[in-house]
């Protein structure tokens, strides 16, 4: 929630459930913090939402010095010692509460728009206020085409699509993409590098060739370049680094380098269970000479609290409790829970 501050943009879609949630109002808390806020957003408000007068603008008054009051109340029956967070809470309530009138008047006065007419509109608003400088209809229908299931229908639309509007670095993405899921792997590299000729920088070519020169063509070296490419492009995708990270340990003895690709992604992301689990490998493999059981484990737990259904990261820490801690009852316990979520997910 902190991190929408540092974003391009952001588009809020405002609802009653939206303005009645402490996590959507303190991102606004976050975000007014920055004296240029309103530049990067672009509100979106729901049909059945009311904020246009005084009266509505009373009623998440009302409703937030309610649950603060509640909050305060009840607080008077526990050590405060013990309600640590509980008290954050409280002060974020009240933070709320004094804001919530001005951020609806600003809402309520400034461009804004239904989803309706977002829709309508082919996403235009969108990128009028944020200057993204793409042909939205073009885009659109880009989007539709790549969710043809049908790889070889997708084709024949992709050359429909050629007939009637330019080249661009996307087409050359999907056009090469369709190709890889195919199978088809040369003739993607091709259509990814006239893709590229075009938006050298355009951060989903770069990966997916990448992919492609790691995993069939094990051009090590090229896949590098392409993902380090990709990292510049979108410094903020935990894919390109996780692909990064595996290549530079898996391929060119680079822990370190490794290291520092899965602590730039908890950086941004602290939550993220790959770079967790993929960081935990490296602090519990001897042959990486960066020994320490201490870090793996508080890894995996993180990776395992992250995604309860993480299925690497359950079987990665049960085998380090067997080999590491010899908790065998533990162990069992893990196989039990790994049954179930297979079961969940098959």
């Amino acid at each position: 929630m902190k991190r929408i501050r540092s974003s391009d943009f952001a588009l809020l879609l405002i609802s009653d459930n939206y303005l009645k949630s402490k996590n959507c109002l303190y991102e606004i808390l976050e975000l007014q913090k920055d004296d240029n806020h309103w530049d990067k957003v672009l509100p979106i408000v729901c049909e059945e939402t009311k904020i246009y007068t005084a009266f509505d603008r009373i009623k998440y008054i009302n409703f937030w010095e309610k649950k603060t009051i509640e909050l305060e109340t009840a607080l008077k029956t526990i050590d405060p010692i013990n309600s640590t967070e509980l008290y954050k809470d409280l002060k974020l309530f009240k933070d709320i509460s004094f804001n919530i009138d001005r951020f609806l008047k600003l809402v309520s006065e400034s461009l804004h728009f239904k989803p309706e007419e977002i829709i309508d509109k082919k996403y235009k608003p969108i990128i009028d206020k944020f200057g993204l400088g793409i042909n939205a209809e073009s885009l659109i229908s880009l989007l539709n085409i790549y969710l043809i299931t049908d790889l070889e229908k997708r084709e024949i639309a992709l050359d429909n699509y050629i007939d009637n509007h330019k080249e661009s670095g996307y087409y050359y993405s999907i056009k090469g993409s369709t190709s890889r899921d195919l199978s088809k792997f040369d003739q993607a590299i091709h259509y990814y590098k006239k893709g590229l000729a075009i938006e050298p920088n355009l951060f989903t070519i770069l990966n997916n060739y990448g992919q492609i020169a790691q995993h069939v063509k094990k051009d090590f070296k090229k896949a590098k370049e392409l993902y380090e490419k990709a990292v510049l492009a979108n410094p903020k995708s935990d894919i390109a680094r996780l692909n990064l990270g595996v290549l530079l340990k898996q391929e060119f003895n680079d822990v370190k380098g490794a290291e520092e690709q899965y602590n730039k992604i908890l950086e941004f992301d602290p939550k993220n269970a790959k770079a967790h689990n993929n960081i935990s490998n490296i602090y519990k493999d001897p042959s990486a000479k960066k020994v320490d059981l201490e870090k793996a484990e508080y890894h995996l737990v993180k990776a395992i609290e992250s995604n309860p259904n993480y299925i690497e990261a359950l079987l990665s820490y049960g085998n380090f409790l067997k080999v590491y801690k010899k908790e065998m009852n533990i162990i069992n316990a893990f196989k039990n829970w790994i049954k179930k979520v297979t079961l969940k997910i098959y």
